[in-house]
């Protein structure tokens, strides 16, 4: 499959609504159930296709928390996804519902994040592609929140089913909170990937 084809496919697959049901019915216990928004957003369009993500409970009534931005991009000879920070992240808490607010977004909003850029390999399996992206060896994503540092292990697969299965794309999300002191893993993805479907589509988003 050509750069391009992978560029396309991966962009299309992310921009969406997705939400795991299915596992946190199966396993309460380990598995909370929320939605996670991607929506696109024109930040970067020249290079690149760039979203925001935020996410929150699908079971509580709850603002959603966790913002922030992907960037994908093609280079010469692959793939690779980048994650930024929200200098003001709840000024942007709820604009993936209104989609209207991410057209202000600029490049002056963000935040940089040391080790949040992620190569991404691609698999053809049966009648599926999977786009996985991981930190190299070694490598956290680190930030300062009110004076105290945070690590972040991150990753995630993006499964794109052949257009004539009836299965819905899926995001895997492995994000993992690290504690500096201990190295262990303190929330996210401790028990496994969260396996959200996709169950809105927001590729028409798209720029391009």
């Amino acid at each position: 499959m050509e750069l391009s084809e992978q560029f396309r496919q991966l962009s299309q697959c992310l921009a969406g609504v997705f939400q795991n049901r299915e596992q946190a019915l199966a396993d309460p216990v380990w598995f909370v159930h929320f939605k996670l928004w991607i929506y696109p957003t024109p930040l970067f369009a020249e290079d690149s296709a760039t979203f925001f993500l935020e996410q929150a409970s699908a079971t509580y009534a709850q603002l959603p928390y966790r913002q922030r931005i992907l960037r994908l991009q093609a280079t010469t000879d692959a793939l690779s996804v980048e994650y930024y920070a929200l200098k003001e992240r709840l000024a942007w808490q709820g604009a993936a519902q209104s989609p209207e607010r991410l057209k202000t977004l600029t490049p002056e909003h963000l935040q940089p994040l040391s080790g949040s850029c992620l190569p991404v390999t691609v698999y053809a399996e049966g009648d599926i592609t999977r786009f996985e992206a991981r930190q190299r060896p070694n490598e956290l994503c680190q930030f300062e929140v009110n004076g105290e540092m945070k690590w972040v292990k991150l990753a995630f697969d993006a499964i794109v089913p052949a257009p004539s299965s009836p299965a819905s794309a899926a995001f895997w999300m492995y994000d993992r909170g690290i504690d500096p002191a201990t190295g262990k893993a303190t929330w996210g993805a401790t028990n496994g990937p969260f396996k959200l479907a996709k169950i809105q589509d927001f590729s028409a988003a798209l720029s391009g």
